[in-house]
């Protein structure tokens, strides 16, 4: 993404040739638009919109600029809608949206629900930025887009089915693809993307308790999914530790080519050219393509 367009947009006076950006105030709204438009929600309380938020970005050149209040300034607002589905909520729906999360998430994912700054939500309402830094000085609106301006279309099956039914298979295959996703996000988002995809492999695992007791072949595929963030994360010294507690071979046929595609990418990471080829012809021309991807994040 240039940073080019964030000069032009500056030069035009947004007071006298802007339009100001009609929020949405429904956040269930917001999500179902997320879906069709592929874009992720931009969420703030209602009464955080008077908050005044001050911002910076980066014209062609590279030089700073600041802005007191992005709120008011519409050629800002209106790039930021180009981006994202922005979405003012009252806190009168505050307890209501609260209860699912309140006692699932980290306290850092509940400060940041509670916090006045910009969340950015995914189509089911969990935060991704959850560690961005609270905006109490500014926001350096350069940075946001280019980390948090993801085009969803690449979750649109799972997130649509998980949207429809709740389960271990709709949360487990969300989570699976939001832990592909990482492999091709810009480096200083892709934390929090593993994070995200964290939350629906825990909403997995709890699924598992309740419906599929004593399924060991699913928490095994759970635990390989922790193995491939690891290895996404940079550590695949960690991954390998891991992958050998398991043994060389999957308990179970349904795990056989995500624990090869694991062994494959770890030992090619590692420049251990001869192990990775034990592996290499068990691997699926798409997981292939998704470890060259990988090994490219490392170089």
């Amino acid at each position: 993404m240039t940073r080019v367009f964030l000069f032009l947009f500056l030069i035009v006076s947004a007071s006298l040739f802007g339009q100001s950006v009609r929020w949405m105030t429904s956040l269930e709204a917001a999500q179902r638009l997320s879906l069709i438009q592929n874009k992720m929600v931009l969420m703030i309380w209602e009464e955080s919109h008077l908050v005044p938020q001050a911002a910076t970005f980066e014209d062609s050149k590279g030089k700073r600029i600041f802005i007191q209040n992005v709120y008011n300034n519409s050629v800002l607002m209106n790039l930021l809608s180009d981006y994202f589905i922005l979405v003012k909520v009252s806190e009168s729906q505050y307890e209501t949206l609260l209860a699912p999360v309140k006692n699932l998430q980290s306290t850092a994912y509940i400060n940041k629900f509670n916090s006045d700054s910009m969340k950015i939500m995914d189509a089911n309402g969990f935060i991704l930025n959850v560690n961005h830094t609270d905006y109490s000085v500014f926001v350096n609106l350069t940075d946001f887009i280019e980390k948090y301006a993801i085009n969803t279309g690449f979750l649109k099956v799972e997130m649509t089915n998980y949207r429809k039914r709740e389960n271990f298979v709709t949360a487990l295959r969300l989570a699976s693809k939001y832990i592909d996703l990482a492999i091709y996000t810009v480096d200083s988002v892709r934390e929090e993307v593993i994070m995200l995809s964290t939350i629906y492999l825990n909403n997995a695992k709890g699924f598992l308790e309740i419906d599929i007791t004593g399924n060991l072949a699913f928490t095994e595929k759970i635990d390989l999914l922790k193995i491939k963030q690891d290895l996404i994360m940079g550590r695949p010294r960690k991954a390998l530790r891991q992958l050998k507690r398991i043994g060389n071979s999957p308990a179970f046929e349904i795990n056989e080519d995500i624990m090869a595609f694991l062994y494959f990418t770890v030992y090619s990471v590692l420049n251990k050219e001869e192990q990775a080829a034990v592996w290499e012809n068990k691997v699926s021309l798409v997981n292939l393509n998704k470890s060259k991807q990988i090994i490219t994040n490392f170089e």
